[in-house]
């Protein structure tokens, strides 16, 4: 009979540093708006950062991510190893966990993730795609998921959650994420949310068109925290 897989023993965060920014991100768009372009293209995660995602679809894993290879682990324990090993080192690094989008694959990956960090080292940037389809709550997220989101900032911890509609996602990603990427949207329900929720004209939320829509050019706004700190951009989702 084969060994039964023991429990990952892993260790809690140290040096919690309040000096910190929040810089926690979401990507909120309908089909084709260019989330995943975002992520990919714009600076709100650096060039030379360490990085993480949690990778359902294998939006990452599969090449390089701002000039560096992704590498691909589909465990959970080689993909711990790689993750202390590499933060144990000062350089950038790049590494994708492909799991299915479910709770508690995404538990587990956020288990790991909180293990390593670190208030006095280079932030971990967390990219989670698919959030919607992984945390089937639109209340507050519990487990070390959770945590990534409300204490993670004073460990060092950025998450960038990418999702299509706030309705589906957890309370606590909603207030505890000072910046917006928003682009093109599948329904007015979502245009009233994220008018409700940041204070934008719901004329200019529905004026934003995705790629599909724009000959392969997704429209979007970025919204930070702020009075009128908006601004405007478009992507080129084909190249």
């Amino acid at each position: 009979m084969a060994k039964k897989a023991q429990p990952l023993k892993l260790p809690s965060p140290k040096n919690a540093n309040q000096t910190l920014p929040a810089l926690h991100t979401v990507y909120v768009a309908g089909t084709g708006g260019g989330k995943t372009t975002a992520i990919k293209k714009l600076n709100l995660v650096p060039r030379g950062a360490q990085v993480v995602f949690f990778d359902p679809y294998e939006n990452y894993c599969n090449g390089k991510f701002k000039g560096q290879n992704v590498q691909r682990f589909t465990e959970f324990a080689p993909f711990a190893r790689a993750l202390v090993a590499a933060r144990a080192k000062n350089a950038s690094f790049k590494c994708a966990l492909v799991k299915p989008a479910t709770m508690e694959n995404l538990e587990m990956f956020a288990a790991i993730v909180w293990s390593v960090g670190d208030g006095l080292k280079k932030p971990l940037h967390v990219v989670i795609e698919e959030l919607g389809s992984a945390a089937e709550t639109s209340t507050k997220l519990n487990g070390r998921a959770g945590e990534l989101w409300r204490g993670g900032r004073q460990f060092g911890l950025v998450v960038h959650s990418a999702f299509q509609r706030t309705q589906e996602v957890p309370k606590t990603v909603i207030t505890q994420s000072p910046t917006w990427w928003v682009g093109g949207l599948s329904s007015l329900s979502d245009v009233n949310a994220i008018h409700k929720l940041r204070g934008v004209c719901p004329d200019a939320l529905k004026a934003l068109k995705t790629a599909a829509q724009n000959n392969g050019i997704a429209q979007y706004m970025l919204i930070k925290e702020g009075i009128d700190n908006i601004q405007m951009g478009e992507l080129n989702c084909t190249k």
